[in-house]
């Protein structure tokens, strides 16, 4: 964020309780007060590289994995049933992930209020065309489950968990994203 990446560590293999990209308790805080600085890009192109869980900063905000499993999809799991208790497994394992890097943040900026992405999930559902290719993102990995969040000035800080389709990484990130 500011020259250094923060600290991590990769792993092998998300099905058997490892995930790609760990991002410690003390390097996400310090992304994060780095991020809710920076400022935000106001145009150009989107990859969409937060949705497997690269960082990206995009106009709308930035993305910083904390942690990501690989894809299942097409893998023996996939093909002998057993996909559905791995998602559950890794699914679990992020949300405790999450939980702590909630609390590494609650010690910085206090506790967080839950947010959630339905109003946009709502206009997807009804006009998805109305959405920014940002807002259409958000809404569909997010889903409108409510997650951990923080007000700093005109950003919104949250901590997403979510997969954008089954070819997809299941992703925990950060996102620091511009909001009035």
């Amino acid at each position: 964020m500011s020259g250094h990446p923060p600290a991590m560590s990769s792993a092998r293999d998300g099905a058997a309780g490892e995930y790609h990209r760990r991002v410690d308790d003390d390097s996400l805080v310090v992304a994060a007060r780095d991020l809710v600085t920076r400022p935000v890009p106001t145009d150009g192109p989107s990859s969409g590289a937060w949705l497997v869980g690269e960082t990206e900063s995009v106009p709308g905000g930035h993305f910083l994995p904390i942690a990501s499993s690989p894809s299942l999809y097409e893998t023996p799991a996939d093909d002998d049933g057993t996909i559905g208790d791995i998602y559950e497994r890794v699914y679990a394992d992020l949300e405790s992930r999450r939980r702590r890097a909630a609390d590494a943040l609650a010690a910085i900026w206090g506790p967080p209020r839950p947010y959630s992405f339905s109003a946009e999930l709502e206009r997807f559902w009804a006009d998805h065309e109305s959405l920014s290719p940002f807002e259409y993102d958000l809404a569909l990995f997010a889903g409108d489950e409510p997650f951990p969040s923080w007000r700093r000035h005109d950003r919104l800080v949250v901590l997403l968990l979510g997969q954008m389709d089954k070819e997809f990484p299941i992703v925990l990130t950060l996102a620091v994203i511009a909001r009035p």
